[in-house]
């Protein structure tokens, strides 16, 4: 079992929590409720992630698979029938648990991104950090977790992930209240609402805004999380700056992108990247 810390930071006159802090723990947290592991166990495959994996199917199969916040095991079943050399990684233990529980014998690893020490140097073909996972870490610990994804692949080796678009039309967004005739549905929205609203004024204080990225209080999960979102142009420089070159990019319908791509309907941005040789 993984140790979290409560990392302070003194700022006179008082005292706030780091935002290292809030944008991991806090978002562990809620991937540990028992009713979010449901709903991702019974997540299905995106588009995007459906045109990428048989488009590139040929660094998949029979391959070393490295599969980073598997979670309930939504990318198993597709990754494990084509390669058997096949690990699914995620941090919180209730996921890892209900995977387990689905895929008798499939090798399942509680870790961190930012520590991949189970793996070794250059091991794996193909990496897949799905579902934005790597924008539930703090800016610096995402750094950490792509210098550990990079170390483990091997010459060339793939990495497919998701980010959440920062060009996205609704990245910003305030609580509001779904009117309906229903009125046990008018109750259940009224209730979301009421959390959210409760949420986000909690947690938007912790918001970050910098130039290659922002910090959002964003409405997953109503409004508990602190989220990373990046550009596309921010997001390539990033990569290229650790090693990997972008090969493509797919919004959330499947369509390729280009850097100059108008993009502000897609919630995320799906990335092909490649480890240079």
């Amino acid at each position: 079992m993984y140790v979290f810390s409560l990392i302070i930071k003194v700022e006179s006159p008082t005292r706030r929590v780091s935002h290292h802090f809030i944008n991991w723990s806090m978002n562990k947290k809620n991937y540990e409720k028992k009713h979010i592991v449901s709903s991702y166990a019974h997540s299905q495959l995106q588009k995007p992630e459906l045109i990428i994996f048989e488009k590139y199917q040929e660094h998949i199969r029979g391959k070393c698979l490295l599969d980073i916040g598997c979670g309930a095991g939504r990318t198993t079943s597709y990754l494990y029938n084509l390669s058997k050399n096949y690990r699914g990684v995620d941090y919180s233990l209730e996921m890892i648990e209900a995977s387990r529980v689905r895929f008798k014998g499939v090798c399942f690893i509680q870790g961190d991104v930012r520590s991949l020490n189970m793996i070794e140097d250059g091991l794996c073909d193909f990496v897949l950090f799905s579902y934005n996972g790597l924008d539930s870490v703090s800016h610096e610990g995402r750094l950490m977790g792509l210098r550990e994804i990079h170390r483990v692949l091997c010459r060339n080796g793939m990495f497919v992930f998701s980010a959440h678009n920062r060009n996205h039309r609704e990245a910003s967004s305030q609580p509001r209240v779904t009117f309906t005739l229903n009125v046990p549905t008018m109750i259940s929205n009224i209730t979301k609402f009421l959390l959210s609203t409760y949420n986000h004024t909690r947690n938007k204080k912790n918001q970050q805004f910098e130039e290659e990225y922002c910090i959002l209080n964003d409405r997953a999960h109503n409004y508990a999380m602190l989220t990373y979102y990046i550009d596309k142009k921010s997001q390539i420089s990033q990569l290229m700056k650790i090693g990997f070159e972008v090969i493509e990019m797919f919004d959330t319908f499947g369509n390729v992108l280009g850097q100059g791509s108008d993009d502000g309907d897609s919630a995320w941005i799906y990335y092909v990247a490649r480890k240079r040789g």
